[in-house]
């Protein structure tokens, strides 16, 4: 394969894959379902792989051909004593119009300027998390229920959510506490302590900073909003394990859409909450058989081949790098 088609190759893949993405992982959404820490992962490291090879781009186009010098004699021999360390091929194919240090540098500013906007937004997102907490947990008693340490705010509304750990933990509201018996309550506590010991905050910091920065790119929106569901349901999974899947589900009846945000004032989108209805038939009747795994299938293999074709273009550069040149 020659650098023109590995581009072509690339591009095509990274086109298909944001525009058809949404729509398998809609079509895959049962049987993720039944995995949610592998989908969560998929998710995440689908975003990842996507901008990776995204970043391939110009560096496997300035493997084709020479343009025009626009550094001075010394640089222009290293960069291009670099080109020909790191190129697979053998050489160049052609004359381009585009300078290759042009398309070495845009990618390379490109990744600098998600890395500055991501960094802001992981700054940012603590922030706003302890200035929420605050307001929150103002008043709040600090209880030990049922083997889990939790604040106890004085509302008689029901809500029960998390910060992250150092932020304050589990939030729980008197009105909740007066509205579940044992079991129930232990399978609240539960599902927010596995948000807590699964890094759910710290996966969705990381998800989120990206597609706030990315949210034109169809997979990278449709993957973010899918995330917050399938947090919950890892969640569920966990506190099914310990408190039985009747206690979850007359929980979350009697929390019901009382466990929205809204419910909380002020938690902040960085508290994850134990919502309700939505997710009562996915515990009641789970998916089943091979439902959404072709689809799933399709996209695990879709991003192994996008990683392995941008770390073919990556590797080769960093080992040149490290070698020197």
């Amino acid at each position: 394969m020659t650098p023109p088609l590995l581009a072509l190759a690339l591009g095509s893949g990274l086109i298909a894959f944001a525009t058809l993405g949404p729509w398998l992982l809609r079509r895959a959404a049962p049987a993720l379902m039944r995995v949610p820490r592998l989908a969560i992962g998929v998710i995440a490291g689908g975003i990842l792989v996507w901008l990776g090879t995204l970043l391939a781009m110009g560096p496997v186009l300035a493997w084709w051909g020479s343009g025009p010098v626009l550094l001075p004699g010394r640089a222009a021999e290293v960069c291009q004593r670099c080109l020909a360390a790191a190129n697979p091929f053998g050489g160049g194919a052609g004359q381009t119009a585009i300078p290759a240090v042009l398309l070495l540098a845009a990618p390379a500013a490109l990744a600098l300027a998600l890395a500055v906007g991501v960094t802001v937004q992981m700054v940012r997102r603590p922030q706003r998390s302890r200035a929420a907490a605050r307001q929150v947990l103002r008043g709040a008693e600090r209880r030990h229920l049922h083997g889990f340490d939790v604040h106890l705010v004085d509302s008689e509304r029901r809500f029960a959510f998390t910060f992250p750990g150092r932020h304050g933990g589990i939030v729980l509201s008197t009105g909740t506490l007066a509205s579940l018996d044992r079991e129930e309550l232990t399978a609240v506590l539960a599902h927010e302590h596995a948000h807590l010991r699964q890094r759910h905050h710290l996966i969705s910091a990381v998800v989120t900073s990206f597609a706030a920065l990315l949210r034109w790119v169809p997979v990278v929106r449709a993957a973010a909003d899918a995330l917050p569901h399938y947090l919950e349901i890892a969640a569920d999974n966990a506190a099914r394990r310990q408190a039985g899947t009747p206690a979850l589900v007359s929980a979350l009846i009697k929390l019901g859409e009382r466990a929205s945000p809204a419910a909380a004032p002020h938690a902040g989108a960085s508290a994850l909450h134990a919502a309700g209805p939505e997710r009562v038939r996915q515990l009641v009747r789970p998916p089943a058989g091979l439902a959404g795994a072709a689809p799933a299938t399709l996209i695990g293999a879709s991003l192994l081949v996008l990683a392995l074709a941008s770390a073919a273009v990556h590797l080769p550069y960093a080992s040149a790098t490290l070698a020197g040149c």
